[in-house]
């Protein structure tokens, strides 16, 4: 777990506010964006300061499958979890971005969160391959 860095983008408040809660008591470093344009904002500084986004697709500026691409080009190591109560393959996207992104359908519980970022950390990680 260690020094991962997260940006939830989420435009649920009292979610957003739990699973950053939970995250920063596990170790994690958090940051939250309510919009898309926020988002987007925050992962195109340089470098980008997060190795995983936890991202919810129904946003109120963008849908989250118009915004992926444009996070998974912001940054070529960053990797996203879509968090979402509607089913999300992967398989739709183009196949080098596909190891870059996982799902996790809600509800879940913060553990299960946890596990699927770790699921997807140790890529984060070894991003400079």
């Amino acid at each position: 777990m260690g020094n991962l860095s997260l940006l939830l983008v989420d435009d649920e408040k009292p979610l957003l506010a739990l699973l950053r809660k939970y995250l920063e008591r596990n170790g994690y470093a958090v940051d939250v964006a309510e919009t898309a344009q926020d988002a987007l904002s925050k992962c195109r500084q340089s470098p980008c300061p997060f190795q995983i986004v936890v991202l919810d697709l129904k946003l109120p500026d963008m849908h989250g499958d118009q915004l992926l691409p444009l996070l998974l080009e912001a940054s070529p190591s960053l990797k996203v979890l879509i968090s979402s109560g509607t089913p999300f393959s992967n398989e739709v996207l183009p196949a080098a971005q596909r190891p870059r992104v996982s799902s996790i359908l809600k509800p879940y519980m913060p553990a299960e969160l946890q596990d699927a970022i770790q699921a997807l950390a140790p890529c984060a990680r070894g991003a400079s391959a």
